[in-house]
């Protein structure tokens, strides 16, 4: 007798082997120590095929009538019955059977080549109906066909050498029913019986439904079940004995267990699918060793949940700003539907989608149908929502993408624009102009002053316009306001209508001349020049124009304090501004000279270079680059082109703004730009220079040994082949380590691959250097592998 794991379980034959075919033989499993609650199984083998013979139960006997002659094994497993491991002793034992001359049985056995010729099959289907020795043994009769049992063999927690068996049978019955009565190709011993066999399956089916019948109804608790709903399948017997139940599902014409035996009667299954969902319901008594006694089919109907449909995608925040929430809400049409609604649990998920493609996940699938989120950039966005039922198979039952813009910041708005006293006021009054603005983030303001004296503040960062008129008359004072990041002139504007009446006289004093082309005034263009004074009660202004010293023009005393003139001559002018107060009987009050200097052109100044960017020049490759200068058409331009600081070749002045060359060699390229005006007199205006470095080729990367194989034996053939990106004439050399010792295998070559046989067995490794040929290194990059030797089977 053979034990495993403990030697106080064994097995007790009541008849020593052999014994003879169809002998009744009781089998008794005993333990020398005294351990409670225990449960036996029983189980016979022959041939490498197994079967249960008595499952696992309270009593430590059984009794075998076996049917065919050959070498058993027998097998007693036992375990705690509410032990933590499922199984606790383990013992064998061969045992004997022989053909018997003469064996008189109530029933026949006929081979199987005799049923499948004669067209007639006897099938026993009596499970333990011919006990005759009493409750505590149990007769089966044995059925070895060869082809019809499946045998599985898990060995589980090998610490405590258990081995752990679990055995499949089904029956040719059973397989008629899984496989369908209609289309039925059974084979059986290698043999295959045909479908015009159709009287071998009726026999079948009839000796099952011969048996005293165990299921009375089968109830579906839902009329209409909907894919992702629960619904429960109830079995109701005839009587109240417990039987075990299993349930089959059909699938693509196939059969799949859904569970297996169990004592509940009441399967529980989820629709994941629209259609007609098939079951098939297997029973049997708890004692039998039948595949199965009864069965049924029985069809449930699943239809498919309403479509879900995005009917609206809104923003919830007005405006959209950065740094500021952002609120999107999605409404369906289950929403609005109110028996779906109660029945339906809808997921949302949101990506927010930029301007390049890039998305980002700002909600996954949750019942919230908003979402809400602060940016942090300006720009145009999408935000994409996809919804689906929470039962729902798919990625998404619908999707809907929503575009929306995001401004740096609110809209500017002036709302009110006011001064700090009613008109019309006094000459030499001081007047404050306020306003309340809203939106932007850093605003600057702009104030107009129009009228007899112009006064115009630039864009400045006060809020506040403290106006002291000096001349009486009508003024229109502006107020224009933008962010410090716009680009244009103005966002919003508000105007005030004002009144000044003639005051008092106060000292003249010249505040500001502001030119208007002051860094590029060219011949035979206006030039604006104004003037900011104050005092006084009604300022004149003259203004005189010199060159050289000689006087080319003048303006003689009037209102304005602002005046244009066209200089028509290289040079230096010379403007003197006088200021008078109308009743002065000065020649002027106060004056200033401002000096303006005119030119013929507009010096060709270069103001960017543009280069592509690439990380590596090499020799060979085709080189652009363009010059960005203002006043395009009338600027020439030159290069000289240095390598190593050595000039090799220079241009002459074009209007060519692009350069495009070849590298022959490597090297420090050194490029001179220089422009000048058509009208230039000189060398040249401005001067810039670039520089780059062209290399021989581009250094060697991602070296990479793909091999045949990375396991091998003795005598067998490996092939290493190495493989890199860029560098020119790539050579390669091969190390080779056995035994731990580093070998050189392959001197450098353009050779990229090495071949050998290994003679002994143990790890290998191979190494493969790589590098240009005209470099003067010994690598540029390297690759390793780790392969192992096997040695030859004995």
């Amino acid at each position: 007798m053979e034990e495993l794991q403990l030697k106080y379980l064994e097995i007790i034959f009541d008849k020593q082997t052999p014994q003879n075919v169809g002998d009744e033989i009781n089998i008794l499993s005993k333990i020398d120590s005294q351990v409670g609650n225990l449960e036996y199984k029983f189980i016979v083998g022959r041939g490498g095929v197994w079967n249960t013979i008595q499952e696992f139960s309270n009593k430590n006997e059984c009794m075998w009538k076996p049917k065919r002659e050959g070498e058993y094994m027998v097998m007693v497993q036992a375990r705690e019955k509410y032990g933590k491991k499922p199984l606790d002793y383990l013992a064998k034992e061969d045992y004997s059977i022989v053909e018997e001359e003469a064996i008189s049985t109530m029933h026949e056995e006929v081979s199987i080549e005799k049923a499948i010729n004669e067209g007639n099959i006897n099938r026993d289907f009596k499970g333990i109906a011919d006990n005759k020795i009493g409750d505590s043994m149990e007769m089966v009769e044995d059925n070895f066909s060869e082809g019809k049992l499946e045998f599985t063999k898990a060995i589980n927690n090998t610490g405590d050498n258990v081995v752990f068996l679990e055995v499949k049978e089904l029956s040719k019955d059973e397989k008629k029913i899984l496989m369908g009565i209609d289309n039925v190709n059974d084979t059986i011993d290698n043999t295959i019986i045909e479908k015009n066999n159709t009287s071998l399956i009726t026999e079948a089916e009839s000796a099952i439904k011969s048996d005293s019948s165990i299921i009375d109804d089968i109830i579906i608790d839902k009329k209409d079940v909907v894919v992702g709903e629960k619904y429960s399948i109830e079995v109701k017997p005839n009587d109240k004995n417990k039987y075990l139940y299993r349930f089959y599902i059909k699938r693509y014409k196939e059969w799949d267990i859904v569970r297996d035996y169990d004592t509940s009667s009441i399967l529980k299954y989820t629709a994941t699918e629209a259609g007609e969902n098939e079951f098939l319901i297997q029973c049997k008594r708890m004692e039998s060793v039948e595949s199965f006694e009864e069965y049924r089919t029985i069809k449930v109907n699943v239809k498919s949940s309403c479509k879900i449909e995005i009917t609206n995608f809104k923003c919830l925040s007005k405006p959209l700003i950065v740094g500021e929430k952002l609120g999107f809400e999605v409404e369906t049409n289950v929403e609005a539907d109110g028996y779906e609604k109660d029945n339906l649990v809808l997921l949302y998920k949101f990506h927010k989608i930029y301007k390049d493609g890039k998305s980002i996940c700002i909600q996954d699938y949750s019942t919230k149908s908003d979402v809400y989120y602060k940016e942090i950039e300006e720009g145009s966005y999408r935000i994409l929502c996809l919804v689906k039922s929470i039962l729902s198979t798919k990625e998404y039952d619908d999707r809907a993408i929503l575009v929306y813009e995001v401004k740096p910041y609110k809209d500017i708005k002036i709302n009110s624009f006011v001064a700090s006293l009613n008109s019309p006021q006094t000459t030499e009054t001081d007047v404050k102009f306020t306003s309340e603005v809203e939106g932007g983030n850093s605003l600057l303001y702009r104030y107009k002053v129009k009228g007899p004296i112009e006064v115009d503040t630039g864009f400045i960062s006060k809020e506040e316009f403290a106006w002291k008129p000096i001349e009486a008359g009508e003024y229109e004072i502006s107020l224009y306001v933008k962010d410090v990041n716009y680009k244009r002139e103005y966002e919003a504007t508000k105007k005030i209508a004002f009144t000044i009446e003639k005051k008092g006289i106060k000292p003249i004093k010249i505040l500001d001349v502001i030119v208007d082309k002051e860094k590029k005034i060219i011949i035979g263009e206006y030039v604006n020049i104004m003037v900011n004074a104050e005092g006084g009660t009604r300022l004149l202004y003259a203004f005189t124009i010199r060159k050289d010293n000689r006087k080319l023009d003048s303006i003689e005393y009037n209102k304005s304090n602002w005046f244009n003139f066209i200089p028509m001559q290289v040079g230096e002018y010379e403007v003197e501004i006088m200021l008078k107060d109308k009743y002065s009987d000065k020649a002027y009050d106060t004056h200033t000279i401002v000096y303006i200097k005119a030119m013929e052109y507009i010096p060709g100044e270069i103001d960017y270079i543009i280069l592509p960017h690439k990380e590596n020049y090499l020799v060979g490759d085709t080189i652009e680059f363009e010059c960005i200068i203002q006043n395009t058409q009338s600027v020439l331009v030159k290069y000289e082109t240095k390598i190593n600081g050595h000039s090799v070749e220079q241009t002459e002045f074009s209007k060519n703004k692009k350069l495009r060359f070849i590298p022959k060699i490597s090297g420090k390229y050194t490029i001179e730009v220089y422009a000048k005006n058509v009208k230039c007199i000189s060398e040249y205006d401005s001067k810039k220079q670039i520089s780059l470095h062209v290399c021989e080729a581009s250094p060697i990367i991602e070296t990479k040994i793909i091999t045949n194989k990375l396991e091998g034996s003795v005598n067998q053939e490996f092939t290493f082949e190495a493989i890199s990106r860029g560098g020119k004439d790539v050579c390669y050399e091969f190390y080779l380590m056995e035994n731990n010792e580093w070998k050189k295998v392959q001197e450098y070559s353009k050779k990229n691959n090495y071949s050998f046989i290994p003679f002994t067995s143990g790890k290998y490794k191979i190494l493969a250097l790589a590098k240009s040929y005209y470099k003067k290194v010994n690598y540029e990059d390297y690759d390793q592998m780790v392969f192992h030797v096997k040695g030859l089977k004995k």
